[in-house]
């Protein structure tokens, strides 16, 4: 039996006292625990992670603005603006912070005040993407439009109807970024050298890709104190960083220049129907300064993306690959390139954006940096360079050129048959023959005289296994076979001689060039002269860069002498020059053709290689200053060797840029005598240009390219030397203009209205005196290439007669026949 407690309170005391410490324990344990929780709150927020909360205060309190730079501008050697920027703001929306009740009046109206540019849809729609709290309504806007926007969405605003006493808020939350636009005044004018910038305003090709640190600038900042609806402030200053706009680019490229240029290979395409673009440079051959340079067809940098080549347009909008199409897209893509995507003959849905892709990217390419060719027999003038600058060989030096040459005749592998052009048999030659000539065989002659080593030493010296360094990008090395590739297989060695292996870019082959003629040094080509800030100061002068002298002055001399031999000087000596169609009456003229075959490219319809034709000339090559350098790819014309094409178009740009570089010409040269016209009528328009340039004459073509219609003046008449002939393809009608009043000026002055008035001038007295009569009436209306001619006073005559007699301009049929079309 159990006993009962004695004392039942103790016990109920000690459960309660054990309860009641418990519970102390407990509320001890969470007062400890919450004041740790606290204090380490404390901790975070006062010193670990201060520094985050202050910024995020800051973020909350201050708005810091960018506030962008201005890209530099970019100038012509003659001050021609040819890139700008201009302030344009993006209109920016923070659809988190905007009442949907006034989306779609918002919508609408700032569509409006778009001009309609912006659809109110589009608007609509990004205003709807309540988690963005950034949508870029609108690029690009002006001033005027982004202050009617931003006024128009500022004054949105919406009384709160349970407290009419307070401040409406606004219901719309827009503000606007500033930023720049970049243009181009002249469009395609130039582009492959300036390039291009992308929609975030930075330079992605040409000069704006290379100075892009230059042109940029650095941007600034403006911070402000705002409160709780993100309104700045009243009374607050805001603390402005000015930013620091970009520098200017002053170019070496003449804008005068660069357009003859232009205009002589956009001819040239045509005549010649060049299937894969042409470039073309004018570089002082002592400076490395680039005066021209240029590739066609071009784009327009203000519109990039648009494929501006309309036979590469057409392929890509009808999809369907017939062989003319196929051949054309191998060419200029790339016939690896686009393998897979033509095997089946047809640019579907999903290929399409790939090959829009590729034919931008090809449009953007500046040819004469970017892509590699063979330079055929421009590059003998190094294989000869170097043997006379090694002592192996001097001028004297012949071989006997028999039409063909069999190299390794033992080997079934190895044997291999070398022809000079169109199996021609030149007999003995020294070097200079060799060189107008063009002999093949001549110069693996002068290979085998050297050793593959001794031969890419040369190679090498002449910067032609690495970059010029000029300051664009994008610029290739060359495809470049070394000394042990060239031992192992002679045939390559050989080839290498004469241009038909080593893949080089033309503005290496330019510059080798003009290392043989200036005295033998290798200098760096450049397009920029000098960097300039915005008040104008000069920051930086691009100089000379002079990388080593690769060949002896002696040497350089006898190049050049040969080079001049080439051209000739246009005179009927008997003799035989092959780069003639160069000459220009009055400059000392030195030059060198190539013509060769793309062996690594598809045949042409015809079964022939296609052709890679370029020609190099120098002037005055007595004492050279400039190098005028034209390459053609894949020309389809009726005859493809560069003497008889590409002389002639590096003539004619000649025949324009000399005289407006002031080069002189040979004292031999007389300017004031009187030159019979020739016939040009039925010939093509390139042909005529040869015989005019050739006489001393000027010419302007009136049409498209094509046979010769009409000329003024006329064949036969006589007319002074320097006079410009006008040359029609589609009419005989006579363009007319009006004579200009030249009586009281000075003759000089005078002579210059005419030429601007597109007559020509027999000045009869000194230029200096004042110009008493003129042979036409004023405000007379006559064909374009009439001869007016102006008397001034003579010196001497006190009484202001006119002196000395004025010959006459009437046709002479006896002398129609006196230069024949060649």
């Amino acid at each position: 039996m159990q006993q009962p407690n004695p004392n039942p309170n103790r016990d109920r005391n000690q459960t309660n006292n054990a309860m009641r410490i418990r519970t102390l324990v407990l509320v001890a344990f969470f007062v400890i625990f919450l004041f740790g929780l606290l204090i380490y709150q404390l901790y975070v927020l006062q010193l670990r992670d201060a520094e985050d909360y202050r910024a995020q205060a800051a973020e909350q309190q201050l708005s810091d603005d960018i506030l962008p730079a201005t890209r530099g501008a970019i100038y012509s050697a003659t001050g021609k603006l040819l890139a700008k920027s201009s302030a344009v703001w993006n209109i920016i929306a923070n659809p988190k912070d905007c009442d949907e009740a006034y989306l779609s009046e918002a919508s609408e109206k700032i569509s409006e005040l778009l001009g309609g540019t912006v659809s109110a849809e589009s608007i609509l729609e990004k205003l709807n993407s309540r988690t963005s709290q950034y949508k870029v309504i609108a690029r690009g806007v002006d001033m005027l439009t982004k202050d009617a926007i931003l006024e128009y969405t500022n004054t949105k605003r919406k009384q709160n109807e349970k407290d009419p006493d307070e401040q409406a808020r606004r219901v719309l939350s827009f503000y606007s970024e500033q930023s720049a636009t970049r243009s181009y005044p002249y469009g395609a004018f130039l582009s492959s050298v300036l390039g291009f910038c992308n929609s975030e305003g930075t330079g992605v090709y040409g000069l704006e890709k290379s100075y892009e640190e230059t042109l940029a600038g650095t941007p600034g900042r403006s911070i402000s104190t705002q409160n709780g609806l993100g309104y700045t402030m009243n009374g607050d200053e805001a603390e402005t960083h000015d930013p620091i706009n970009g520098n200017n680019l002053n170019l070496t490229i003449d804008e005068n220049i660069q357009g003859v240029v232009e205009d002589a290979l956009t001819q040239a395409i045509a005549d010649y129907n060049v299937q894969n673009r042409a470039s073309a440079l004018i570089m002082n051959v002592n400076t490395g300064a680039v005066l021209a340079m240029a590739t066609l067809n071009q784009f327009d940098p203000n519109t990039p993306n648009v494929i501006y080549d309309d036979t590469m347009a057409s392929i890509l909008e009808n999809g369907t690959l017939d062989a003319a199409s196929l051949a054309t897209l191998q060419s200029r893509l790339g016939e690896k390139a686009v393998a897979d995507i033509v095997a089946d003959g047809l640019i579907d849905s999903d290929e399409y954006t790939t090959v829009q892709g590729m034919m931008r990217e090809a449009q953007w390419k500046n040819k004469a940096l970017t892509e590699l060719y063979y330079p055929g027999s421009v590059f003998k003038l190094v294989t000869a360079a170097s043997a006379l600058d090694s002592g192996l060989m001097d001028t004297s030096q012949s071989f006997y050129c028999g039409g063909s040459l069999v190299v390794n005749p033992e080997s079934e592998q190895w044997r291999h048959e070398y022809r000079c052009a169109s199996g021609a048999s030149h007999g003995w030659l020294d070097m200079a023959g060799a060189l107008n000539y063009s002999c093949n065989l001549y110069f693996i002659h002068v290979a085998e005289s050297m050793t593959p080593q001794f031969f890419y030493n040369y190679y090498q010296a002449f910067g032609l296994t690495q970059a010029t360094g000029i300051d664009l990008p994008h610029e290739a090395r060359g495809l470049s076979y070394d000394a042990d590739e060239m031992e192992k297989t002679q045939t390559t060695f050989y080839s290498s001689a004469f241009g038909q292996a080593q893949k080089i870019t033309p503005i290496q082959m330019a510059s080798a060039v003009a290392a043989t003629v200036n005295g033998g040094y290798l200098v760096t080509p450049h397009v920029v002269d000098s960097i300039t800030d915005e008040a104008g100061n000069v920051v930086e002068q691009i100089g000379t860069t002079i990388k080593r002298q690769v060949i002896s002055e002696e040497v350089s001399a006898e190049i050049r002498a040969m080079m001049e031999e080439n051209v000739g000087h246009g005179t009927d000596d008997g003799g035989y020059h092959s780069c003639k169609s160069a000459y220009v009456a009055g400059y000392r003229i030195g030059g060198k053709s190539g013509t060769a075959e793309e062996l690594d490219q598809p045949l042409r319809p015809d079964g022939d290689f296609r052709k890679a034709i370029s020609f190099s000339a120098v002037l005055p090559i007595d004492d050279p200053e400039i190098l005028v350098f034209v390459m053609m790819d894949d020309p389809r014309w009726t005859y493809d060797y560069a003497s008889q094409i590409v002389a002639p178009v590096v003539g004619n740009i000649i025949s324009e840029v000399a005289p407006y570089l002031g080069i002189e010409r040979d004292s031999s040269y007389t300017s004031d005598g009187y030159v019979t016209v020739p016939d040009g009528i039925g010939t093509g328009w390139t042909t005529v240009q040869v015989n005019l340039n050739r006489l001393g004459l000027s010419h302007k073509l009136i049409g498209s390219s094509g046979s010769i219609v009409y000329q003024y003046p006329y064949a036969g008449t006589r007319v002074p030397a320097g006079s410009t002939i006008y040359f029609y393809t589609a009419t005989d009608q006579d363009t007319m203009t009006t004579v200009p009043d030249a009586t009281g000026k000075t003759g000089s002055f005078a002579v210059q209205m005419m030429q601007a008035a597109g007559l020509n001038v027999d000045l009869q007295g000194d230029e200096n005196a004042r110009v008493t009569t003129q042979d036409i009436a004023a405000n007379s209306s006559m064909p374009m290439g009439t001869v007016v001619t102006l008397q001034t006073a003579a010196d001497t005559a006190a009484d202001g007669e006119a002196t000395g007699d004025i010959p006459a301009a009437d046709p002479d049929p006896a002398a129609q026949d006196a230069v024949q079309p060649g």
